[in-house]
């Protein structure tokens, strides 16, 4: 049974990777092929613009990689191995906000950063009387910012069962022989998390070439291109899926030298295994009065990834329109039309239901069938494309299952990187034992090695489910009347130029999540660590 549902799921994967690779050898619109030929690649690589665009999406990627990686990383060690007060709190500040959906984060933080009309620009002029532009959120800088911050809960979720769960007699040593918190950080607790660190960088590396929002919404009205951008520009404005795979290639190159440089780092996985046969006991540090320093910086991450955003959307979704003036006068003209509007669509209602339960689905099937990471070499909406070609003609178009293959595709490999990030932190000689004693495979498996692994399925699980109810790149081109997705209901309302009522039903998807994820919390007393 194990065989058959991994072979079927093998399948879900590598068709549509297929079908778009030979697609990059066709020319011709959406449902037409003109022969086989390389006129699409002879386009991509005569392109002025592709060494741009190159460099542009190394340095997008790897900044936001490092910024949200690295900032993940340390708020885990934070919770993890300090004192730092209100532990119960400081906790769950980090994963808030992965529940504000991409757009929404977009949106509010160019509402903020908008060179012109910015808030941010318009309170330093009118209030400091400064007339320079000091925020650009169509910059590099504002892009890797906003995508930083969405990178930061995928490096707390890695990095926190890791912290919690490795032996920690080599810092204990460290202490006896005069080593200080800090540097016993950097030269002893972060090494031996260098696995799951790589596997969170290496996963946000790829999130962040594959990322469809940032770099469509601020990086084209600031002229700073990418290969998503081009690619979505060749299917929205040529509807040419050849050429458009094609400049995905380029991503696939990219992407499968940083996986080969992944499997590198940490082909001696076990030098990193921490988790022995031995009994231990986690130690909390005493930092001193630097825990009220760390809990200020929990805070900090909190305010600036989802506050200060939701505060923007829920006055701009409580007014009649946006400008830096109208913004400034609320609550004096506040309105709840467009609440109003946002709960009469029907495809806002609709979406909203068909998101939670895919979901949920998508979450419980990807985190039990840890496959591969082929998917992500390929941008979601190219693979997209390929379920789309595949579909046409079959009672799967435009139907949930499609939808829902789609999501089960693009978020395969965050359960794969995810499990193998925590595996290598379990030395052999568990299973050795095991072994030794007549247990089997499967005893080793269920026993031993899924009990370890509980908190990191469980933080992929909700990672998977939050991402999944999330996602617009995935679902713009599966979606149809009647069948619609509530992220994608918020893009299109961005796209026609509703931003009050993008921001109302940015509003509506973030208090239902907060109110989700703080039930399973406390109601049912679900860990998102150890």
């Amino acid at each position: 049974m194990p065989l058959v549902a991994s072979a079927i799921a093998g399948a879900a994967i590598i068709t549509p990777v297929f079908v778009v690779m030979w697609r990059s050898f066709t020319t011709g619109k959406l449902g037409f092929t003109v022969g086989l030929n390389l006129n699409n690649y002879l386009r991509v690589f005569s392109d002025r613009d592709l060494m741009p665009m190159l460099s542009n999406s190394i340095i997008y990627a790897g900044g936001a990689a490092l910024l949200g990686t690295g900032l993940g990383a340390f708020l885990a060690w934070i919770v993890a191995r300090t004192n730092t007060p209100g532990k119960g709190l400081v906790e769950l500040l980090p994963l808030y906000p992965i529940l504000m959906p991409p757009i929404m984060k977009n949106i509010a933080w160019i509402l903020l950063l908008a060179p012109r009309s910015g808030i941010l620009n318009g309170m330093l002029q009118q209030f400091l009387g400064i007339d320079t532009l000091v925020f650009n959120a169509f910059s590099m800088a504002g892009m890797i910012w906003v995508f930083g911050l969405a990178c930061v809960p995928l490096g707390y979720l890695f990095l926190l069962p890791v912290f919690l769960s490795f032996d920690p007699s080599l810092e204990e040593s460290a202490y006896i022989a005069g080593s200080k918190p800090v540097r016993t950080m950097f030269k002893i607790t972060f090494p031996l998390a260098l696995p799951a660190f790589t596997s969170a960088l290496v996963l946000n590396f790829l999130r962040g070439l594959r990322s469809f929002e940032t770099p469509v919404l601020q990086g084209t009205p600031g002229n700073i291109k990418v290969f998503v951008s081009r690619v979505y520009d060749s299917m929205a404005l040529e509807f040419n899926t050849g050429l458009a795979t094609a400049y995905s290639v380029v991503l696939v190159v990219m992407s499968i030298i940083t996986l080969y440089f992944y499997i590198r780092a940490t082909r001696f996985s076990e030098r990193y295994a921490t988790i022995t046969g031995k009994g231990y006991r986690v130690k909390v540090i005493d930092i001193g009065p630097w825990k009220y320093l760390t809990f200020a910086a929990v805070l900090l991450y909190f305010l600036a990834g989802i506050v200060i955003p939701f505060i923007v959307l829920i006055v701009v979704s409580m007014i009649p329109y946006f400008d830096y003036d109208t913004f400034m006068r609320f609550p004096f003209n506040a309105v709840l039309t467009n609440y109003y509007t946002v709960f009469r669509h029907p495809s806002f209602m609709t979406g909203l239901y068909n998101s939670l339960i895919l979901s949920v689905t998508i979450a419980i099937v990807t985190v039990f069938e840890f496959i591969g990471t082929l998917p992500l070499a390929f941008p979601p909406l190219v693979l997209s494309v390929g379920l789309l070609i595949i579909f046409i003609g079959t009672p799967l178009y435009n139907s949930l299952w499609a939808l829902g293959l789609g999501l089960f595709v693009a978020y395969f490999p965050y359960a794969f990187r995810n499990a193998s990030g925590a595996i290598v932190n379990i030395h052999k000689e568990l299973d050795e034992a095991a072994w030794v004693h007549g247990a089997r495979w499967r005893h080793v498996f269920f026993k031993i090695t899924l009990p370890i692994l509980k908190p990191s399925v469980g933080g992929a699980l909700f990672y998977i489910f939050i991402e999944a109810i999330r996602n617009v790149d995935v679902a713009v081109l599966l979606t149809s009347p009647g069948k619609e997705y509530g992220p994608v209901t918020l893009f299109e309302y961005f796209r026609v130029g509703q931003w009050a009522e993008a921001a109302a039903g940015g509003v509506i998807y973030l208090v239902i999540l907060i109110v989700a994820v703080s039930v399973a919390k406390f109601a049912f007393k679900m860990k998102f660590s150890l």
